[in-house]
């Protein structure tokens, strides 16, 4: 169970705090696209863009794929659901306990979400996908920009979530210099004194650059 293996975890990084985790910032690969896409014909996001999980409202605890299906927030059968490139890892700044988890990174499908407005020609798309080996995890929101040969430059992952004894929480927002805040929230729930530990917020925003490339610019965590 992920609460078990997120407590040991909240244990290690309490002993210590500089621990340093090695993490691929970008895997690039080439996806195999098989069909030619109409782009103009693909609807844009205008920015700024934001997303996060209400979790004072029960559906939010039964987020799914097959949630987001039924309204029409995703295609299951879309051409563009071809692009998307797994096995992300969370950046070095990005220290969580998810990190921990045995199904990490997730190697699967991902479905087109949105398209944002494009990057010095650079294509930029967001996917959803949901690791089904955990069921108390929520969906995967990732951003991935493509240049013109379908090549992934870079990605990440700008929202997430687990239910759980031990929950992790990640709302993002990108406005229209295309920087990328993003608000990590972690916390466990001690049942024998009633009463949570560890709480943890992450503050990191990152920017999409002319290249496609997407640079760390602010680290701040709370504890």
């Amino acid at each position: 169970m992920l609460k078990n293996i997120f407590k040991i975890s909240l244990l290690i990084f309490i002993l210590n705090l500089t621990a340093c985790k090695k993490q691929i910032a970008t895997e690039k690969n080439l996806p195999e696209i098989t069909t030619v896409i109409d782009w103009k014909a693909i609807p844009v996001q205008k920015l700024p863009f934001s997303y996060y999980y209400k979790y004072d409202s029960i559906l939010d605890y039964y987020y799914t794929l097959d949630y987001f299906s039924k309204r029409k927030l995703i295609d299951t059968t879309s051409e563009l659901n071809q692009y998307f490139s797994d096995s992300t890892s969370f950046l070095p700044e990005e220290d969580l306990m998810i990190i921990e988890s045995k199904n990490y990174p997730y190697v699967g499908k991902g479905y087109f979400h949105k398209r944002l407005p494009d990057v010095n020609k650079h294509k930029v798309l967001v996917f959803i996908y949901q690791n089904t080996q955990e069921e108390e995890t929520l969906p995967y929101f990732e951003l991935q920009t493509f240049n013109e040969d379908n090549l992934v430059i870079d990605k990440i992952i700008i929202i997430g979530g687990i239910n759980d004894d031990c929950s992790w929480d990640r709302q993002f927002s990108i406005d229209e210099n295309y920087i990328i805040s993003i608000t990590d929230k972690e916390a466990c729930y001690d049942i024998e004194d009633e009463k949570e530990i560890g709480k943890r917020i992450l503050n990191t925003q990152y920017q999409i650059k002319e290249d496609g490339s997407i640079v760390a610019l602010e680290n701040k965590a709370v504890l």
